[in-house]
């Protein structure tokens, strides 16, 4: 499993809503919807490399922990 898939279930599973895209063959991203509830939008973000790594961290923790 690639630490962008270990990223997206670790983010599923703390309840974020997010996607992975891939724009090119080398450019793959993960993309978090934040809801803003004064303004009634919801905005995406990519996050960084480094935010995905620890992601995939947390990840990893969990299925030691189980």
């Amino acid at each position: 499993m690639s630490v962008y898939e270990k990223a997206y279930k670790a983010l599923k599973q703390a309840g974020h809503h997010v996607s992975i895209i891939q724009q090119e063959s080398k450019d793959v991203g993960i993309w978090i919807e934040v809801w803003n509830s004064d303004l009634g939008e919801c905005h995406e973000f990519r996050i960084h490399d480094e935010e995905v790594v620890w992601w995939a961290g947390m990840y990893d923790a969990n299925k030691t922990t189980q």
